[in-house]
This record gives C-alpha cells, sequence and structure tokens, in this order.
C-alpha cells in the first residue's frame, strides 16, 4: 500500500505539469485553432530567464531575489513573448492549412530555443558580461518557487514531498479554476468561446477578436511561463526535456477533447498518476527497457484517438484544398527544366572535380536527405495528411537494411547474396518493403482520424517507436549500431565518395520521375479530387481509404529506401540517428522551400546538409576572406545554434509564404516576366493610396484600398441628410480580381424598409458585406448616421450600431442560447425581454443554440437585436429554408424594428415577402441597382426578367 501510494504522489506531481502544459494547449487552440507545437519552447525560454536573472552575479547571472526574478519571466518576459508570436506567426497562418500551421510551431519550437541561447552569447561578446552560457545544457537547475533549499513534508510512513512539487500541483488546480472560470464566467471568455465558433459573426457583433487572441496568447505563454519556472528545479534546463514533456501533454488536451479546461486538468493528473503506476508495476522484461516510461503517455494518446470521437475534418484534408496557382505555367517544358538541369550539372561538376572526400560525404548526405524529403511530397504535399512518423520509417529503412546485411543465413543465393549474407540492394529492396508493411500498418488505424488528429497519431507512433521498441537490444543491436560497409560492384565501388555520389544522383532523378509521375497518375488525379470535394470524389467512384493507404505506402517506402541508403552514407545507424524530433525538423525543412512539388524536396535536402558545415566553416575553421570578419560575428555563425535557429525561422517565414521559398522565387519571377512583357491592355489599373484595412475575417495581409473619389450628394432614399441610417455611395467591391458590386448607391432613412430583391449571384449578399465591412470596398464610400465608416473594421461598425443578419443564421451554434444574447445584450433587464419577446428561447436559454430549429435559431438572431435597437439592421435572406409560419414570426420582428426606429435592410429572394414588408424597393441586376423606388411602382414584368436573367430595359439615370 506505501509502494502504491508512493507512486501515486509522484505521479500527481507530473501530473500537474501535464495539467499546466495541456491546459495552455488547449487555450490557444481554442482562441486560435492554432495547436502549438512549440510550446515547450516558449517553456523554455522563460525558464531560461528565470535562471539568467536568479543566478548569482559571482556565477555570471544578475542576482535577483527569486519572487522578482519568477515575476519577470512569468509575467514580463512569457506574455511579451505570446504577443509577439501571436502578431508575427499565428495570426498570419490562422487561415493556412493544417500543415502550415503545425510547421509554424514547429519553427518556434526550433528557433526559439536557439536564439536564446545565441542572445546570451550575443551580450556577453557585445558588453562583456559573464551571462551563464551552460544554461541550456543538462546539468543546469535553477532554484524553485518555494524555500531554497527546498523543504520536506511527510505525508506519511515512506511517502514525502518536497515544496518545489508541492508548488506543481497547487499552481496546476490554481491554474484550472482560473482558466475554467475565464472561459465560463467573463467577458473575455465569452468573447474568446464566440470568436473560435465563428469568427466572422464574431465581428458582426462587435467583437475584436485580435484583441481577444493577443490576451489569450499572452495569457498561454504565461501559463507556459509557469509550467517552466517549476519544471526547471527538478529536470536538466533543456530545450529537449521541456519539448518531451510538452509532447507527453498532448494526452491530457485529447481526452479534453481539446476543449475543457477542467477535464484537461483532471486528465492531467491522471495521466501521470497512470504513467507512475503502470511503469511501478509493470513486467520486468518492460521495466527494464529504459524508454517505457516515457512511452506510456504516448501509448496511451493513440489508444485515446481511437476511443474519442473525433471532430472536425475527414482523413487527410487540409485546410486549403484548391489547387495552388504553378508561376511556372507560362513556360514551355525545356524552359521549366533547364534551371535543374545546370544545378544538377554544377552538382556533378563540383562532386567529382572540385569536392575532397569531407564535402563529397556532405553532397551525398543532401542527395539522401532529398530522397527523404521526397517522401513528404508524396504524403502531405500531394495526400494533404500530416504524417511526423517519417523519421521512424527512416529508422526501420535503415535497421532492417543493417540487420539484413549483417545476418549470415545458413544458405546462399546467386547474385542476391554474398557468402551467406544479403547484398546491399537486396536488403535495400527487403528494407523497402519492411517500411511499407509498417506504413500501411500505422495509415490503416489512422487514416480514420482528421488533419490534427492524424499528426497528432502518427506523432504518438513515433514515440513509442523511439522510446520503446528501438531501445531493444536485439533491434538497436546495442550501442553500437549497424554498420553498413559500401559494397563494390566490379569496377563499381560504393566506397569511393565520388561513385557514390553518381549513384545517388541517378537514383534521386528516379524517385524524381516516379513522384512527378504520381502526381500525373491515376492516383494522383483521385487524390487532387479528394482534396477538392471529397464528397463529389466519393460519388465519382474514387475510394478515398484505397487512394489514402497508396499514398502512406508510398511515403513510407520512400523513407524506408532513404533510411537505407542513410544508414549506408552515416553508418553505423543508431536509435539516435534520426529520433522523432528530427523528423519533425525535417518536416519543417521541406514544406520551407515547397513540400508540393518535387524540386523542393531536393533543394530542401541539400541545404539541410550543406548549411551547417557551411557556416560553422565561416565562423572558425575557413581562413581568408572571413577571418575579416568580427569576432561577435564569428562566433555566431560558427554555433550550431544558429543553423538551427535559421532553419527554425524559415519554418516561421511560412506566415508569409505558406506555399514555400520556391513558390515565392517562383511568383517573382512570373511578376518579372510579366512587367517585362508589359500591362495588359485590357485590365484597367486603379491608384492605390495608402489607406487599408484587415481582410473578412482580420487574419489576413492588409488590403490595399484604391484612392475613392470625392463624394457627392446621395439621391437615393426618400429623407433628409439627417434621417438617413446608412448610405452607399457608389460603391465598388468584390472578391480578388472579380468586382462584383458595379458603383452601387443606396441610402436607408431611419425607421424605413428597404427590400434589396434580385436573382441569385446578383451581389445582393455582397453589398450587405460591404456595408458591415466584411467585404473592402475598392472604390466610394460607406456612411453610417452621417459619419464616412468605410476605413473602419467590422467590429468598430458593429459598435457604432450596425448589425447583420449574415444568410447562415445569424448566432454562434456552439454557444448555449443564453451566451448568445449575452454577447450583445450586456444587461440582465434586455436579455429578460428577449426572452419575454420570444418565449422559446427563455425555455432553452441553456441548450447548444445549434440544437435550435431553423426559425427558432432566426428568432434568436432578431432577440439580440429588438431589446436594443440598432440603428441599421441588415437581414440577408432571414427566410432561407423556413416554414410559412417561422417566416411570418421573422417578418413580425423586422415590422418590430422598424417600428423602434432601427432602418432595415432586407435582402429576399422570395419577391413576395420582401415586397409585402417594404417600405421601398432596391431591385439588384448584376451588381448594380436597376431599379428602384415603392413597391407599388415596382414593374412585375421586369422584376420576372431580371430573376430569369432575360434583357431588361436600361434604367432610367
Amino acid at each position: 500500500m506505501i509502494e502504491l501510494l508512493s507512486l501515486v504522489v509522484a505521479g500527481a506531481i507530473a501530473g500537474g505539469l501535464y495539467a499546466i502544459m495541456a491546459s495552455g494547449l488547449v487555450l490557444t487552440y481554442r482562441a486560435s485553432g492554432v495547436f502549438n507545437l512549440g510550446y515547450g519552447a516558449v517553456a523554455f525560454a522563460a525558464a531560461l530567464a528565470y535562471h539568467v536573472l536568479n543566478q548569482p552575479e559571482a556565477e555570471g547571472g544578475l542576482g535577483l531575489p527569486i519572487a522578482v526574478s519568477g515575476f519577470l519571466a512569468i509575467g514580463v518576459v512569457a506574455p511579451l513573448l505570446g504577443l509577439f508570436l501571436d502578431a508575427a506567426i499565428f495570426r498570419r497562418l490562422a487561415r493556412a492549412s493544417e500543415a502550415a500551421k503545425l510547421v509554424g510551431g514547429i519553427g518556434v519550437l526550433v528557433a526559439l530555443p536557439a536564439f536564446c541561447l545565441l542572445l546570451i552569447e550575443l551580450v556577453n561578446d557585445v558588453f562583456g558580461t559573464d551571462l551563464p552560457t551552460a544554461a541550456g545544457q543538462a546539468g543546469t537547475s535553477p532554484p524553485g518557487l518555494g524555500p531554497v533549499p527546498a523543504t520536506s513534508y511527510l505525508l506519511t510512513d515512506g511517502v514525502a514531498v518536497t515544496s518545489d512539487q508541492l508548488a506543481v500541483v497547487v499552481a496546476a488546480g490554481a491554474v484550472a479554476a482560473g482558466l475554467w472560470y475565464l472561459l465560463r464566467h467573463t467577458r473575455l471568455g465569452l468573447e474568446t468561446r464566440a470568436g473560435v465558433d465563428r469568427p466572422v459573426l464574431a465581428r458582426l457583433r462587435g467583437i475584436d477578436i485580435d484583441r481577444s487572441s493577443r490576451i489569450v496568447w499572452a495569457l498561454s505563454a504565461s501559463l507556459a511561463g509557469l509550467a517552466g519556472v517549476l519544471i526547471a528545479p527538478m529536470f536538466d534546463l533543456s530545450a529537449l526535456t521541456f519539448n518531451m514533456i510538452v509532447f507527453a501533454s498532448f494526452t491530457a488536451a485529447v481526452a479534453a477533447l481539446l476543449r475543457s479546461i477542467p477535464l484537461t486538468f483532471m486528465a492531467g493528473i491522471g495521466l501521470g498518476v497512470v504513467q507512475n503506476v503502470v511503469n511501478g508495476y509493470a513486467p520486468d522484461v518492460l521495466a527494464d527497457v529504459s524508454g517505457f516510461r516515457t512511452s506510456v503517455p504516448f501509448l496511451l494518446l493513440f489508444l485515446l484517438l481511437f476511443l474519442i470521437p473525433t471532430r472536425g475534418r475527414d482523413a487527410g484534408s487540409v485546410a486549403e484544398e484548391t489547387p495552388v496557382e504553378d508561376p511556372r505555367a507560362d513556360l514551355g517544358p525545356w524552359r521549366r527544366r533547364a534551371p535543374w538541369l545546370v544545378a544538377g550539372a554544377l552538382l556533378t561538376t563540383y562532386g567529382l572535380f572540385v569536392a575532397d572526400a569531407y564535402w563529397a560525404g556532405i553532397l551525398n548526405r543532401g542527395l539522401v536527405l532529398g530522397i527523404v524529403f521526397l517522401s513528404f511530397v508524396v504524403v502531405t504535399g500531394y495526400g494533404g495528411m500530416i504524417s511526423l512518423a517519417q523519421a521512424t520509417f527512416v529508422t526501420v529503412g535503415g535497421f532492417t537494411a543493417g540487420w539484413m546485411v549483417n545476418h549470415q543465413w545458413a544458405t546462399t543465393m546467386p547474385i542476391v547474396m554474398n557468402n551467406g549474407r544479403l547484398t546491399f540492394w537486396a536488403a535495400t529492396l527487403v528494407a523497402v518493403g519492411a517500411t511499407t508493411l509498417v506504413g500501411l500498418f500505422v495509415a490503416l488505424p489512422s487514416l480514420r482520424l482528421g488533419g490534427l488528429a492524424l499528426a497528432i497519431a502518427t506523432l504518438a507512433l513515433a514515440f513509442v517507436g523511439d522510446r520503446l521498441v528501438f531501445q531493444l537490444e536485439s533491434v538497436r543491436n546495442g550501442s553500437g549500431g549497424w554498420s553498413l560497409p559500401r559494397p563494390a560492384y566490379g569496377p563499381v565501388d560504393l566506397g569511393d565518395d565520388q561513385t557514390l555520389m553518381v549513384v545517388l544522383l541517378v537514383l534521386l532523378v528516379a524517385v524524381v520521375g516516379i513522384v512527378g509521375n504520381l502526381q500525373r497518375s491515376a492516383t494522383g488525379r483521385a487524390v487532387l479530387a479528394l482534396r477538392s470535394s471529397p464528397a463529389a470524389a466519393d460519388t465519382s467512384g474514387i475510394d478515398p481509404m484505397r487512394t489514402k493507404l497508396t499514398l502512406f505506402a508510398v511515403s513510407a517506402a520512400l523513407a524506408g529506401l532513404g533510411g537505407a541508403l542513410f544508414a549506408l552514407v552515416n553508418s553505423p545507424m543508431t536509435n539516435t540517428s534520426a529520433p522523432p524530433l528530427l523528423g519533425i525538423v525535417w518536416l519543417a525543412v521541406a514544406v520551407t522551400f515547397g513540400i508540393r512539388r518535387p524540386g523542393g524536396a531536393v533543394v530542401a535536402g541539400m541545404v539541410y546538409a550543406v548549411v551547417p558545415p557551411v557556416l560553422g566553416g565561416i565562423g572558425g575553421t575557413w581562413g581568408a576572406p572571413w577571418d575579416s570578419l568580427p569576432d561577435t560575428a564569428r562566433d555566431l555563425l560558427g554555433s550550431p545554434d544558429f543553423a538551427a535557429m535559421l532553419f527554425g525561422l524559415g519554418a516561421v517565414g511560412l506566415a508569409r509564404q505558406p506555399d514555400g521559398v520556391l513558390a515565392e522565387v517562383g511568383h517573382s519571377l512570373r511578376a518579372l516576366r510579366d512587367r517585362r512583357a508589359g500591362p495588359a491592355p485590357a485590365r484597367e489599373e486603379r491608384p492605390a493610396d495608402t489607406d487599408t484595412d484587415t481582410d473578412a475575417e482580420g487574419t489576413g495581409p492588409t488590403v490595399a484600398r484604391p484612392a475613392r473619389p470625392a463624394p457627392s450628394p446621395v439621391t437615393a432614399g426618400g429623407g433628409t441628410d439627417g434621417d438617413r441610417a446608412l448610405e452607399l455611395h457608389r460603391v465598388r467591391a468584390g472578391y480578388g480580381d472579380v468586382e462584383v458590386l458595379h458603383g452601387v448607391s443606396l441610402a436607408v432613412d431611419e425607421g424605413e424598409v428597404v427590400a434589396v430583391l434580385g436573382a441569385n449571384g446578383a451581389g445582393k449578399s455582397t453589398l450587405c458585406a460591404a456595408a458591415a465591412g466584411l467585404v473592402a470596398v475598392t472604390e466610394g464610400e460607406v456612411r453610417l448616421g452621417g459619419v464616412d465608416v468605410t476605413d473602419l473594421p467590422t467590429h468598430r461598425r458593429a459598435r457604432q450600431g450596425l448589425v447583420l443578419a449574415p444568410e447562415a443564421r445569424g448566432i454562434f451554434p456552439g454557444l448555449t442560447v443564453e451566451d448568445n444574447l449575452t454577447i450583445r445584450l450586456r444587461s440582465g433587464a434586455a436579455r429578460q425581454a428577449a426572452k419575454d419577446r420570444f418565449p422559446i428561447l427563455g425555455e432553452r436559454a441553456h441548450q447548444v443554440a445549434g440544437l435550435l430549429s431553423g426559425g427558432e435559431q432566426q428568432q434568436l438572431a432578431l432577440a439580440v437585436a429588438l431589446p436594443d435597437p440598432p440603428a441599421v439592421f441588415l437581414a440577408d435572406e432571414p427566410t432561407l429554408g423556413l416554414a410559412p409560419l417561422a417566416t411570418r414570426t421573422v417578418m413580425e420582428g423586422l415590422a418590430e424594428l422598424r417600428d423602434l426606429g432601427t432602418a432595415v435592410v432586407l435582402v429576399e429572394e422570395q419577391a413576395a415577402a420582401g415586397l409585402e414588408l417594404a417600405d421601398r424597393v432596391a431591385l439588384v441586376e448584376l451588381g448594380r441597382i436597376g431599379w428602384e423606388g415603392p413597391p407599388a411602382e415596382l414593374d412585375l414584368d421586369r422584376l420576372t426578367a431580371s430573376y430569369l436573367g432575360e434583357d431588361v430595359a436600361a434604367p432610367t439615370p
């Protein structure tokens, strides 16, 4: 009993760390949709800052007290870092693919620790200080937040805890309670949940989701800082330690469905307890494996992913299914191939006639990595499936080839075997086959999962392999690993680096051809169809599971081939040659250079192999002209942390160009060719000024507004200028290069209903979106109550009295009815008035709004406006899909708004419903106001012709 209690207590302490880390992950995921793989790097940065601040001056630190150091690290450094990550990286990636989001986190994971250590070295060199450069290395641990030395408390005979350990559990409980209260019982929490549920609607309700995101990222980073400072006294102050704790905490986050903070806390504590108890009572055959204890969270994680229902996208799909534009589409086949042919010729010439044995070996390593990175092109670039187990496949391939080559067989076969041992190429074929089977084993269950869940599942399997399977002596061949002698076939001696380079180059070209043909094959077309429209592909006879399994198998086979060659070039192959974290970095590098095209993988492999030794040579071993650089610059370039930071920053750079470096270069060259060819004569160019606004969701780059003409009086509408609630003057707007509204002018007076009628696609919804700020106005002006709001973002227009109920129901389906009302109606009296007007809402106040019927949802959309009437209410297709009784209820609510003085714009395809309520009608025809006037004067023949798309008489000016 004492042993069990001791295991439970120790496990609860480790579980407290998991709970804090997982809570921060869940918080940022709920606020931004980003699952931050770099969360451990933030914790490390805060812990390192705490160590530097607290370290005695005699040892190079600043010598600040523990309390002050902890406050600055947790309350200043960490939140500032969170604000930076939000603004510079993750907000820009909000609408990117799941792969780009994950790789952005990987970039933080790689770059941030390296940057912190480089910063310390740079400060010491420039200012002559002696800040502790040992930080970040094994064996370095700062003191805890409690007494120093830590106080020990005896719980019972044989069971004790220290003050540092007790602080972890107390902090975890406080974090869980605080975050739960924040998300459920504060305005910030409500706005954050609304912004995640429907970002566009949140802006339409006056919520500044960018502000909410900033606060949440700062708070989440503070939690990472708290966990980092609590972890530091118990473990080595190294980035690897922090990353492994974060990866293990994924289990707690998944157990809580990435949603519930209290459940995350309980799952984190439970995870630590289960991990300790399982390890304590495991059979000796498992307990003797050094990595068994650390593999338990990943075994549980993989199991949870199949027991817990998954949400979101189908497996294998990512956020952008639209095929990307090829910047080389205007070039002929030979113009497209010429740069690669020249590069290949230069590489061959250098490797055969210039490079010494060292650099020939570097080039060979780059060629092998090019083959490995091509496996990412197949699974992620083509298939959109995020696999984080490619390094595991490389290790399987290398171990299999090593075992087959070194095993002595009782029989012999000509060609295939030599002296009872398999030849290298025969062993490579076996390794490819074995890796393909392992890939199918991983894929068969994992493909049930979608996007993020698939990535986490493959990561869990990768760590199970690394911490459990590859730790077995018989698998890894002890600490020495598997050595592969380089074979010789007559005059072709692979022991010669130049000869090996030619063979590897031929293999790489062949693999590039296979991967390229795969994209053009029937399987490639099926994959493209699946990414464009899974439902349509399924009904067209395409088997999604078969297609995805094919891609996974091909990808695993290529990784296995790369693993066998990797073992040949980097012999011996050990369990540390390709760990999972290295595979994550490989994915970041591959995506950075462009994962959709084979050329990007080849360049990524070469750059990854060549850059570190080049920087090391510049920083230390090379002479002139590099020795003329300042010593500080040479030390910086020569540091291995600098190369790691560069690769990490490359992944972070995806916020600027999610399709990779080669795509950015291609688009730049395409723009240069277009400029040389001259402007297209048919395209009308408009001058642009410096006015900017954000896109519809506020997450993309700013959109330049072309200069607007000077305003002139708006003649539409029956009231005076002072009575007009909303004015659109010669508004032009659209989506990208497609202009939808062509100089629309419309005015709505206070207490007036204007029905906007027209056929589907005429521009009615775009008119509402332009008025609300969801679509940028490229020319013209929008005025609200006589004030120009053209340049105001959506949430500020909402705060000034413009409410849009969009076509897809103006509610937050993931929030309760009460929450939906609270977002706009802040007083209890106003919410009660809404429930009195629509009694069904009071009866279902605590029900999730998405479970209401269509009519009830529209009542909820109206209920947020009636108790506190806005100046302008835009109703976009409010009766769409409703029964006649529900339609009548909605129309009665709009009439109430009119009677309360609200200007109502009613967009309807059902002309009869709009005409019955309207004081005035505007007929939209192909992006223009074709006719405007009282309903009684509307020519029904013209209305019919407009809906049918027939020619109509030109409107009288």
